[in-house]
């Protein structure tokens, strides 16, 4: 089992985010804990060890590190918006 890291604006994004797109979410978060191999990560391009899942018109960048069985959560948002939050929570 992998445990689940949040970047610290990521729990204000969540409450952002309406309760049934909430649901989903949640639920592919318990997933990646449980199974991370079983969803699909798509690699964003110009970064390194960057991924993005999609959960409908939501999107969660996260970078694993399976050698110590942790996934970061960057960010979680409307696939409008994500890109541009990422750039400046990681400074690219």
């Amino acid at each position: 089992m992998y445990e689940l890291l949040f970047h610290r604006e990521v729990i204000k994004d969540m409450k952002k985010i309406p309760h049934a797109h909430l649901l989903r979410i949640k639920q592919v978060l318990e997933t990646l804990k449980l199974a991370p191999e079983s969803i699909y990560k798509k690699p964003l391009k110009g970064y390194e060890n960057l991924f993005s899942v999609r959960v409908g018109d939501y999107r969660i960048i996260l970078s694993p590190n399976h050698e110590e069985k942790i996934i970061y959560v960057w960010i979680v948002a409307h696939r409008g918006k994500v890109y541009d939050r990422l750039k400046d929570r990681i400074g690219r």
